[in-house]
């Protein structure tokens, strides 16, 4: 029999390089750089709360100034993409978060630490519905989930090491020390962008932006941000959260604006006749409270950890390099697993063990040791990763492809309005807790007992997610 010579690495390299990995490797560079600040800023946190002498609610806002652009802008870059390019907007997107990171870097006060973030933010909005989009109109449906497994593991990806890196950084040179290294990034994943993604063809189509429904965005944007006020409105309004009645009337009256117009328009902004579909509608509010409780964990665990166990930045940072490592360890699973089997077996499963998880965190007591809250942390990434690619596969179905753009944009800010909802609600929680009880662990505790409450009920609409 005749000896198989082993291919060279240029060979391997060659045989690799078809134009889908290509298309897909320009994909995970964005996503690569949305992980990185994920990742380092959430070691950050306890540091810049400490150099700014922040609440704990306030200390949400900070994370929020970030996530509200992100979320509200979404369907925004969905819409366009589908009119503009794609490719364009992830370009802009990245331009966009290069210049609000200098910002940060440089910030020597709160207002301007939260300018930077919010461009940060709106750079990086993007970088979720355009990739969703792109895989969802590139590849058949058959290999969709495993596309997205692949696509989904860069975030986790960038977990292994740049949390651990991000605490050695912080405990040396202090927080502002994580934002060259997102810089560099930023210009590498430039660069990707341009060479693997086509170009669009046709130049920039200014019809479509003059005709573009910019009043929808308006009105969902204010909506969307005076709901957070409502539920954070110390830091805005000086009144506690969920009492000032003015946020709440504004919000109501911004989306019953937003509903009267758009169903009044043909080319509306979100389409609304979209959540007629079962299958987007209960994947999305999965995905919304999946987020709510992954968000609440980023936020809390780095406080918990410095506030309950006196644990360094370095130790942060392996708590979250852990829970990013187990999901990326799964996160191609699932994908495969929905491909196979469909995707209410992985979400359904997901959401049960982060009802264990989080009874887990409220039982613990104060004198736990690390290791142990490191192994929870472990666990936790590899509960929640499973779901990730089957709920983007499932969200999709049934989608037509001149709708991709929009679905993707709305379902991705269904998604990260839990997350942003997560960090202020847990913000609020946590710091009426650590005024409110004796210890620290028990104010901890409290809110760790409402994620049960919220996993409950995300396992209970992801039984409805019945694909067709």
């Amino acid at each position: 029999m005749a000896k198989v010579e082993p291919r060279s690495l240029a060979a391997r390299w060659a045989a690799w390089r078809t134009p889908q990995n290509h298309l897909l490797l320009g994909l995970i560079a964005p996503a690569v750089v949305g992980g990185m600040y994920h990742h380092m800023f959430g070691v950050a946190l306890p540091s810049i709360r400490e150099s700014f002498r922040l609440d704990a609610d306030t200390a949400a806002w900070v994370s929020m100034a970030y996530s509200l652009p992100f979320m509200a802008l979404m369907p925004l870059y969905g819409r366009l993409g589908d009119g503009l390019g794609k490719r364009r907007l992830l370009l802009l997107g990245m331009i966009i978060f290069w210049v609000g990171t200098l910002i940060v870097m440089a910030a020597t006060n709160l207002p301007m630490l939260l300018l930077g973030g919010a461009l940060q933010g709106t750079g990086t909005a993007g970088f979720t519905p355009l990739a969703i989009a792109i895989i969802s109109q590139r590849f058949g449906a058959g290999e969709r989930g495993r596309v997205m497994g692949v696509w989904n593991s860069a975030v986790p990806l960038s977990g292994l090491t740049f949390p651990y890196l991000a605490g050695l950084l912080v405990d040396r040179w202090g927080w502002q020390a994580i934002f060259p290294p997102l810089l560099i990034a930023a210009v590498a994943a430039f660069v990707i962008i341009r060479k693997a993604i086509p170009e669009r063809a046709g130049g920039f189509d200014y019809g479509y932006v003059w005709k573009f429904d910019w009043l929808g965005v308006a009105l969902l944007g204010g909506a969307l941000s005076t709901l957070l006020f409502y539920t954070s409105s110390r830091p805005i309004t000086g009144l506690p959260a969920l009492s000032d009645l003015r946020l709440a009337a504004l919000s109501v009256t911004f989306f019953a604006g937003l509903v009267y117009w758009e169903r009044r328009r043909v080319q509306p902004y979100v389409n609304l006749t979209i959540f007629a579909n079962r299958v987007f509608t209960f994947t999305s509010l999965v995905a919304g409270l999946r987020m709510f409780l992954m968000s609440s964990i980023s936020f809390l665990m780095p406080l918990y950890l410095t506030d309950v166990h006196a644990a360094s930045a370095s130790h942060v940072g392996i708590a979250i390099a852990l829970q990013a490592g187990a999901l990326f360890l799964v996160s191609r699973a699932g994908g495969q697993i929905a491909d196979r089997w469909g995707s209410r077996l992985p979400i359904v499963a997901s959401m049960l063990g982060l009802v264990g998880i989080m009874a887990l965190l409220a039982l613990l007591p104060a004198s736990t040791p690390l290791w142990i809250i490191f192994g929870a942390a472990a666990l936790h990434g590899l509960v929640i990763g499973v779901s990730l690619a089957p709920l983007h596969r499932s969200a999709m179905q049934r989608i037509d492809d001149a709708e991709m753009g929009g679905a993707a944009g709305i379902y991705s800010m269904i998604r990260f309005a839990g997350q942003i909802l997560g960090t202020a609600i847990s913000g609020v929680l946590l710091q009426q807790g650590l005024t409110r009880l004796d210890l620290p662990i028990e104010a901890y505790q409290s809110v760790f007992w409402l994620h049960v409450l919220v996993a409950c009920v995300a396992a209970m609409i992801g039984w409805g997610v019945r694909e067709q």
